[in-house]
Formats: C-alpha cells, sequence, structure tokens
C-alpha cells in the first residue's frame, strides 16, 4: 500500500544527496508523485514536511501554483472586468481568458523559472498546487521548461499516476504523458 510518509522519506534522502537523483549529474529537478484522492492528506502533512526539510538544514521556498495564477490574474488588470461577465459567461469562455492571461509573453512559465532560478545555496523549491495547472497546461511543460535553470532541488508535488518509469498520467485522468526528464518519486 502507497504511504505518503514513505514517500516523503525517500524523497527527504533524495534532497539531502540531490547527485543521487541522476548519475549523469542533469538538473536537480524531480516529480513527487503521489495518488490524487490523498491530494488533502498530503497538504495537511505539508507543514510538517516543510519542518523535516528545515531540520535537514534546507531552506524551503514553496512556489505555490494557486499564488502565481493570482498574481499574474491581478497584474493582467481584467480581474474587475471577469466579475462583471462571470454571470453571463459560460465556463470555456472563463478558462479561455484565463489561459490568455497565463500564456501571455509565457507569463506562467518565466514566474515559475523566476522562483526557481533565483534560488540558490541550501534550498530547497516546492511547487505546489499544480492540480490547478488543469486544464491550462501541463507538469511536463513547466518542467521542459526548467531545463538547466534549477540549481537547487527543486520538486513538483505531482498529483497523478507513474505508468512505466519515465511517464505519468496527470491527475489519474489525463493521458499519459511520455518522457520526463527528471527524476520520479513514489507513484503507483
Amino acid at each position: 500500500m502507497y504511504s505518503l510518509d514513505n514517500a516523503f522519506n525517500e524523497l527527504l534522502d533524495k534532497i539531502r544527496d540531490p547527485g543521487a537523483l541522476d548519475p549523469a549529474k542533469s538538473d536537480p529537478v524531480f516529480y513527487f508523485v503521489y495518488p490524487p484522492e490523498l491530494m488533502l492528506d498530503l497538504k495537511k502533512r505539508l507543514p510538517r514536511w516543510v519542518s523535516r526539510i528545515r531540520e535537514a538544514g534546507f531552506e524551503v521556498r514553496r512556489v505555490s501554483i494557486a499564488d502565481v495564477m493570482w498574481k499574474l490574474v491581478d497584474h493582467s488588470g481584467r480581474w474587475d472586468e471577469w466579475l462583471k461577465l462571470e454571470g453571463d459567461a459560460d465556463i470555456e469562455m472563463l478558462k479561455d481568458a484565463l489561459s490568455d492571461v497565463l500564456r501571455q509573453n509565457n507569463a506562467l512559465l518565466n514566474s515559475i523559472a523566476g522562483a526557481v532560478e533565483s534560488a540558490s545555496g541550501k534550498v530547497v523549491v516546492l511547487i505546489t498546487e499544480i492540480e490547478l495547472l488543469h486544464p491550462f497546461t501541463r507538469t511536463k511543460i513547466i518542467g521542459d521548461y526548467l531545463h538547466d535553470k534549477a540549481q537547487v532541488p527543486t520538486v513538483f508535488l505531482y498529483p497523478g499516476t507513474l505508468s512505466g518509469q519515465s511517464s505519468l498520467k496527470f491527475l489519474g485522468f489525463h493521458s499519459v504523458d511520455p518522457g520526463y526528464r527528471a527524476a520520479i518519486l513514489g507513484g503507483l
């Protein structure tokens, strides 16, 4: 049976020795894969896990997809207009409008990459709430964008399932996304 705590212990071991993630010594980016139905359990454990990472001698930088998205919406200047239109808009129109904000000038990718690139020293970057990327983008696109940018352990907390050695199924219902470059921990 899958255990979030056992998977986290493996993650902590990898954070302590990120070179063990990949013998080729590529980017220290990896995916902590857990069953989507355990999303709330993971969120409850996260403060304790952050404390344990700090006890291991690392600073933790949390990159919340929710915070990134809200910041981008706020900076777009569209929020008030959206609130006025919300009652008459269909859900597809709203999704398209938000997608436009996230993709304009690679805003989402650049925001995440900026937070990861600016981390140095004994820092672990945790990318959380990635479930909010549905239906706008896939994590693989972000992971690929971070290639050669991450200098510190960078962990995607990924609700999904493992398929083979390097393929993931986001949220357990998207089609299998093959060829992840980063190391994958956990999963079923």
